[in-house]
């Protein structure tokens, strides 16, 4: 969030036909450039980005913002942002083509952008891994699609009162399966079992917005379970 806004996206967009630039301004305002390296592409990017930030007058955030530790290599920032580069240099007018894709898999294929040489022997800078394609993995942009993409596609078909729209997101929703976190581990425990990402969504609002903040009056299971229990009694 705080890269986002210290970043305009008008600076993205005069750049986006260069993959380099978009990685030195990505990674560069991430603050992941303020070391010393000896890896030449590193060295590169660090020129590229001090260039970018003299034109357009950029003050990086601090990389005490991101976090490393016990986190898997493919979610490393760098990697990250090295592979929200090459979405935005490989796909031009992304919100049209996703409101216009006839289906779930096509918009799946325009999140599978492949970073650039560098990072498929890398996931972070001047530091070599085993070589590999380090596009996004389906559940990672299932993930995108669940929090990112839906609700934004729902809102905008509000706005245009586009009925067809707002239920291609819904049915959309509904064709990804369900999440795996510790909330749906939760619920599963208690024997309710989610089918899809609908279903899920539902069970995590349930729980932020009724269960946690103790809302049981204000929830119609809440007040069916107090209603049994009084009648038991």
């Amino acid at each position: 969030f705080e890269l986002a806004k210290s970043l305009p996206i008008k600076i993205l967009s005069k750049h986006k036909n260069s993959l380099v630039q978009l990685e030195a301004l990505l990674i560069g305002q991430s603050g992941m450039l303020n070391e010393i390296f000896s890896d030449t592409y590193a060295i590169q990017l660090q020129k590229e980005y001090q260039f970018l930030q003299h034109k357009h007058e950029l003050k990086p955030i601090p990389t005490a913002l991101w976090k490393m530790a016990r986190m898997r290599p493919q979610n490393f920032p760098p990697l990250r942002l090295a592979q929200l580069a090459a979405l935005i240099f490989e796909a031009s007018n992304l919100f049209s083509k996703i409101i216009e894709a006839n289906d779930l898999k096509s918009v799946i294929k325009l999140f599978e952008a492949m970073p650039s040489n560098y990072w498929q022997t890398h996931y972070r800078l001047d530091a070599t891994s085993n070589k590999a394609k380090k596009k996004m993995g389906v559940s990672t942009i299932e993930n995108i699609i669940i929090n990112t993409i839906i609700p934004v596609m729902f809102a905008y078909s509000k706005y245009k009162n586009n009925f067809e729209l707002q239920n291609k997101a819904l049915n959309w929703l509904e064709q990804i399966p369900s999440e795996q976190n510790s909330i749906i581990t939760d619920w599963k425990q208690l024997q309710i079992k989610p089918g899809n990402a609908s279903d899920s969504q539902a069970l995590i609002e349930l729980k932020n917005e009724y269960c946690q903040p103790k809302k049981c009056c204000e929830c119609l299971i809440g007040m069916n379970l107090m209603k049994m229990d009084i009648q038991r009694h």
